[in-house]
């Protein structure tokens, strides 16, 4: 009886160690689905979610329950272990300092790891794990590193595996993620099917107001988040908004109802320019552009100051999947000899000045340098002489007057040089304004985002080239 009476006791005063809060993390916690995204604006409990949903797993399998928790770096783990060592002692878990990992009463073990890209998950080759979290997975310029740690999920004993990762917009890794997860649901919660492998993933979006814990211990959170940055920024961060560019180099001095442009007749007085940046495994860009003369389009009513560009036309070279998916950053493996042809037959109808590349294609190496063989592929086709100069490669000077101009045309300075797109310059628009800046020198993009469009275009900007014969140009 007196203990009958203890044990209601301790039920009435139990606080327990960790229990997910309504909305998005008991979705999260609930959630069948093998791949979950989660997050979307900062501040709504993503590492503490994560934990608890190992901490549930650990407790469901015991040592079957084998987890990897990956940052990209090592540094990037502190907060989480600190965490960690909050919630999982509590539950009566030990960290092995050694191993880096943290071992459950019920054999169950947590890894915390980094993985910076593809190689170092190549460390991981033979490995099984039923349950691993990729944290802040715009961090990774692509999904290479983490579609290859996928394939260490498995279990010979029944265990429900788990992929879970977790993000804001923003960062080098903004457009795959958004193609991924949340193109095809921006609303969440709906089942997607990947059309390779037919695995469901799903999209939970996650917000401040869903972590009132936070709200309720740190209520200065959110007067610091609005002091952020830059209002895209600020609304990315705070409202989990992918359709706005966020901490990019680019994003205050970009607005797709200012510089995004539908089509029209180029007037015969302009310049027509080509830049070009070089790729294979990675996509080439060739960039199409219309230079103004300082005239009004009468027709328009439209006035693009002297010297402004607008790019009118490219030939960008990205894999894409059995859906028509864009495969980010990922190029289709032509040949010099094949991508020549294709420059000649984009740039057909148009006597180009102005014309410059990437000064690395130039290099001779005891051979013809890639600049010969694109000529040379060229007359194979049918299709002529293509011509480029070398590029003036200074990337800081080059990413200044980008922004320059892209700032003319933001803010409609009179009679300044500006910089716009036409609407069917599709992967312009989808990579440049999304481009962060470098970690170590702000004055540089970050280089292992998909630079290639912003490349070319910074060649274009720099100057340079040919002389042109003729204005004509075919949209």
């Amino acid at each position: 009886m007196g203990s009958k009476t203890q044990t209601k006791e301790r039920v009435k005063n139990y606080t327990p160690i960790w229990s997910p809060q309504p909305g998005p993390q008991v979705a999260l916690i609930q959630c069948p689905i093998y791949e979950v995204f989660y997050g979307g604006a900062r501040g709504g409990g993503k590492t503490d979610g994560m934990l608890g949903d190992y901490a549930i797993h650990a407790g469901r399998y015991g040592q079957y329950a084998r987890g990897v928790f990956f940052r990209r770096t090592y540094k990037q783990l502190e907060e989480v272990q600190f965490r960690a060592q909050q919630l999982y002692p509590k539950l009566g878990a030990i960290w092995l300092k050694g191993d880096q990992l943290w071992l459950f009463p019920n054999g169950a073990t947590l890894k915390l790891r980094h993985l910076w890209d593809e190689r170092d998950a190549e460390n991981y080759q033979g490995h099984s794990y039923t349950w691993i979290c990729i944290e802040e997975v715009t961090n990774w310029p692509t999904s290479a590193a983490i579609d290859r740690i996928r394939a260490t999920l498995r279990s010979a004993h029944g265990v429900q595996v788990k992929l879970r990762l977790t993000g804001n917009p923003g960062g080098a890794g903004h457009n795959w993620v958004k193609q991924r997860y949340i193109t095809p649901a921006p609303g969440g919660f709906t089942r997607i099917i990947d059309p390779a492998s037919g695995e469901t993933r799903v999209f939970i979006p996650a917000k401040l107001e869903d972590n009132p814990a936070l709200m309720l211990k740190d209520p200065g959170y959110e007067r610091r988040l609005l002091q952020a940055g830059s209002a895209a920024l600020i609304k990315a961060w705070r409202f989990g908004i992918w359709d706005i560019v966020a901490g990019g180099y680019f994003d205050d001095v970009w607005s797709p109802s200012k510089q995004i442009l539908t089509p029209f007749k180029i007037p015969a007085g302009w310049r027509m320019r080509r830049s070009f940046d070089w790729g294979s495994a990675k996509p080439s860009s060739l960039g199409l552009w219309a230079e103004s003369d300082g005239q009004v389009i009468e027709n328009l009513g439209l006035h693009f100051p002297r010297g402004s560009l607008i790019r009118v036309g490219e030939l960008y070279t990205v894999a894409k999947d059995s859906q028509g998916y864009v495969k980010p950053d990922t190029g289709l493996n032509l040949n010099n000899k094949q991508l020549g042809a294709a420059i000649a037959n984009r740039s057909q109808g148009v006597n180009w000045r102005g014309c410059v590349a990437d000064p690395s294609i130039f290099i001779k190496a005891g051979g013809p340098s890639i600049y010969d063989q694109l000529r040379e592929g060229a007359r194979e086709a049918g299709g002529g002489l293509i011509t480029f100069s070398k590029a003036d490669n200074n990337r800081v000077a080059g990413w200044q007057k980008m922004r320059g101009m892209m700032e003319a045309s933001f803010k409609d300075v009179p009679e300044s040089a500006g910089l716009w797109v036409f609407e069917n310059c599709v992967d312009w628009i989808r990579t440049v304004p999304v481009l962060q800046r470098d970690s170590k020198n702000p004055d540089d993009v970050d280089t292992d985002s998909e630079d290639h469009a912003a490349d070319e275009t910074r060649y274009a900007i720099m100057g340079g080239g040919e002389k042109q014969t003729s204005n004509e140009f075919r949209l």
